[in-house]
């Protein structure tokens, strides 16, 4: 008798599978990243066809491994993710995050010509060289101080202090006053 009823809600109750949502949300996803990668400097069809691709296998994959979240959100990261790894690679540096972030501002300020080509793989001509002349350091740079230690005082330690004194008080008071009406009591 319940199982007209039981079918639905348990296809309600559990989740769909990530690669449908993945599949649901593809037009959303592609969209984005396109209008992402062309903020990033990505103007050629030829390029934003491949990015946008590798970013897609990326994020089908993250869904495979039950790790997608939030599939749009996933797929900007993904294209952060492949920029700052073709950087490393084509730099040849070990995750240094100054560097990096040189090279990154470099690669968005337009400098060196071609840079997108050669990020989407198509282009052969290394561009490490270029990058490191047009490599934008931080300003200012990193300058770590020593900081003198700063106690902590919890406003709740002080006032629980003060709560007891208050109550100290008034059991005093209380005590005083039926002392004083024992002896009124007594005579």
């Amino acid at each position: 008798m319940g199982q007209g009823v039981g079918d639905p809600l348990a296809s309600l109750e559990s989740p769909p599978a990530p690669e449908e949502l993945v599949s649901a949300d593809r037009p959303a996803i592609e969209g984005r990243v396109r209008l992402y990668l062309e903020a990033l400097g990505v103007q050629a069809t030829d390029e934003l066809e491949r990015l946008t691709q590798q970013v897609i296998e990326r994020v089908e994959f993250r869904s495979r491994v039950g790790r997608l979240g939030e599939p749009l959100e996933a797929a900007i990261e993904e294209v952060q993710f492949l920029l700052d790894q073709w950087l490393l690679t084509e730099l040849g540096i070990d995750n240094d995050p100054d560097r990096l972030a040189a090279a990154r501002a470099a690669v968005l300020d337009g400098q060196p010509p071609g840079w997108t080509r050669r990020w989407a793989g198509l282009g052969h001509e290394p561009l490490a060289e270029s990058i490191i002349t047009a490599w934008i350091p931080a300003v200012p740079p990193p300058a770590p101080l020593a900081m003198d230690p700063n106690p902590i005082e919890l406003c709740c330690h002080r006032l629980a202090g003060r709560l007891v004194q208050g109550f100290r008080k008034v059991l005093k008071l209380l005590d005083e006053r039926r002392c004083v009406r024992q002896q009124v009591r007594k005579p």
